[in-house]
């Protein structure tokens, strides 16, 4: 995946991502009217215009542009991604990166959503402040939502992250945060039978298998938790027999907090207690390709992706899904 500042020979790209995505979801939200208004709202001149700016990026994936995202201030605009590759973190991920260019200048970022993406951003923690009217063809109103979301705001909830060791009565809460299969995959990949798990699942792993590890003393699922309760759950597990290297793994943030700094504080709460408490020397995860949120958020916690002799595939969903491989083996606590 690459995902960089759009060039002006990018604008035919970035115009068909967008004109497809809205002829192709669009029509299921709005009347005709108001989804031509959108097309032509969206058209090559405007996208060359900013693209001139240096406002607009590109995503690519396997080198096949399938998303693209805007920012004017501290307002994001004309984030896209192909019907195709949605609901696999593409959205998220480019929404992220625009509020990280954006929280360098700005407290606040604002947004005007379309029925469509309103879920998306609810979930990354965007409320709606008011509401904008637009006139379209043959006296056609569009409502559309204005919504802002506070930068700082969310950095200092996601400061106030704590780390414990699991307890049983957490297992009703991590579980119920996957609520489709493809998710719980991506989480878990071939390490439970079947979808759905309940909690005696987990606590059947976690406390009377050990996590299904072999040694009685190298396994260590941890809990995240706030003013609020438990917000995001990992496992640690020492693959040496020194106990020098240390696995994490079942990573997850409770969806309402993502895109807040939750996973990232997790992560170096943990790295800070993997190589302080437990004193290890290098500490690895694995993620999928098709998991760019994730990934970009393990780099963002000090992960340094590793090339291995040979890569490590996955069988799922009747798909070869290949898991990249990250270290950290130094921390500055």
């Amino acid at each position: 995946m690459e995902y960089r500042l759009a060039k002006l020979e990018d604008a035919k790209d970035i115009f068909e991502i967008v004109q497809d995505t809205i002829k192709r979801i669009y029509p299921k939200y709005y009347l005709p009217e108001i989804a031509d208004m959108f097309c032509e709202f969206h058209n090559k001149e405007n996208i060359v215009e900013d693209i001139e700016n240096g406002n607009t990026y590109i995503l690519l994936e396997n080198n096949k542009p399938i998303g693209t995202g805007t920012m004017k201030g501290n307002h994001i605009l004309r984030v896209y991604v192909l019907p195709e590759f949605q609901g696999k973190g593409f959205g998220t991920y480019i929404m992220q990166q625009l509020e990280g260019e954006i929280g360098k200048r700005y407290d606040k970022v604002k947004i005007d959503a379309s029925l469509p993406a309103c879920k998306l951003y609810y979930n990354l923690g965007y409320k709606t402040v008011d509401h904008g009217i637009w006139e379209c063809a043959g006296g056609v109103i569009q409502v559309y939502e204005m919504m802002e979301k506070s930068l700082k705001k969310a950095e200092n909830k996601a400061d106030s992250l704590r780390l414990r060791p699991y307890k049983n009565c957490d297992a009703k809460t991590i579980v119920s945060w996957i609520c489709d299969e493809m998710a719980f995959r991506k989480w878990s990949a071939d390490r439970y039978e079947s979808f759905p798990i309940t909690e005696d699942d987990m606590n059947q792993k976690y406390m009377n298998c050990n996590g299904d590890g072999i040694e009685p003393d190298d396994f260590y699922p941890m809990t995240a938790f706030d003013e609020s309760g438990v917000v995001g759950h990992l496992t640690m597990r020492f693959t040496d027999k020194e106990k020098k290297i240390l696995r994490f793994g079942f990573v997850i943030v409770d969806d309402k907090k993502r895109g807040k700094g939750y996973g990232k504080k997790m992560l170096e709460l943990a790295l800070k207690f993997a190589f302080d408490i437990l004193k290890v020397s290098k500490v690895t995860l694995g993620v999928f390709e098709n998991n760019p949120s994730a990934y970009y958020c393990y780099k963002a916690a000090g992960f340094k992706a590793i090339s291995l002799e040979q890569d490590e595939y996955y069988h799922i969903f009747g798909e070869k899904w290949k898991c990249i491989e990250l270290e950290v083996d130094e921390y500055e606590s």
